[in-house]
């Protein structure tokens, strides 16, 4: 693991691509097998498009049972799921439900609602300043985090997402979406713990950054999200 406590070498030296601060986090959990899905997937494609939403989706299996295995889901989203359900003592899990900084959980089928809550986290004050976080891609498709000190963020765990933006297209041969074509934007490969903060400026390099990546700054066990930060298309 590449790490040091303090921060790597001048951007211009690297040849870094910057990437850029998100202001929100929105983590859409669905399911190929989830009628309402499909919709919800689409809500996602949009928020994804605005400046400064970090905008993920999460697969999960929780209605392969109707006859269609979801063919993106993954263990480790259904347990950040069911984390989410017990920091936040939902009732259980269900789908389409979106995910807004780690804070709050509402339906992705009323999109009404979603924007609205979508615009309220936005103009929320966020616990790290802008200047404390940062991703960058380097020439060798290897991406950089860099935490400045911020005794802030001491407990936090750091995680690094990477995803594809897609939109990824999947036709449904079984179960409620028989015969539809499901469309999946900014689809989460992989999410991999970093370390967890001690507060002290940090950086990190990994590989993992295709097509595009992400880092989070979260209290455990699905606790708030105190920052994050994404690479963009180039």
């Amino acid at each position: 693991m590449a790490r040091g406590g303090q921060p790597p070498a001048p951007a211009y030296a690297q040849a870094e691509t910057q990437g850029r601060r998100a202001s929100v986090v929105v983590e859409l959990y669905t399911s190929q097998g989830c009628i309402q899905c499909p919709r919800a997937n689409r809500l996602l494609g949009n928020f994804a498009r605005e400046d400064g939403v970090l905008a993920l989706t999460f697969p999960v299996g929780i209605w392969d049972y109707l006859g269609w295995n979801d063919t993106f889901a993954r263990p480790e989203f259904a347990e950040r799921q069911r984390q989410y359900a017990r920091t936040m003592r939902a009732r259980g899990r269900f789908t389409p439900q979106l995910v807004l900084n780690g804070a709050r959980q509402l339906s992705a089928a009323d999109w009404e609602d979603a924007r609205l809550a979508l615009d309220s986290m936005r103009a929320a004050p966020q616990p790290l300043a802008r200047n404390d976080l940062a991703i960058s891609r380097l020439p060798n498709g290897r991406a950089r985090v860099t935490l400045n000190a911020n005794p802030r963020g001491a407990g936090a765990e750091i995680l690094l997402v990477a995803y594809d933006p897609g939109p990824l297209a999947v036709i449904v041969y079984g179960g409620l979406n028989t015969n539809r074509t499901v469309l999946h934007y900014n689809l989460v490969r992989t999410i991999e713990r970093l370390d967890t903060w001690d507060g002290r400026a940090v950086w990190f390099e990994r590989g993992r950054c295709t097509p595009q990546c992400a880092v989070i700054i979260q209290r455990p066990n699905g606790g708030a999200i105190l920052g994050a930060a994404y690479t963009e298309r180039r």
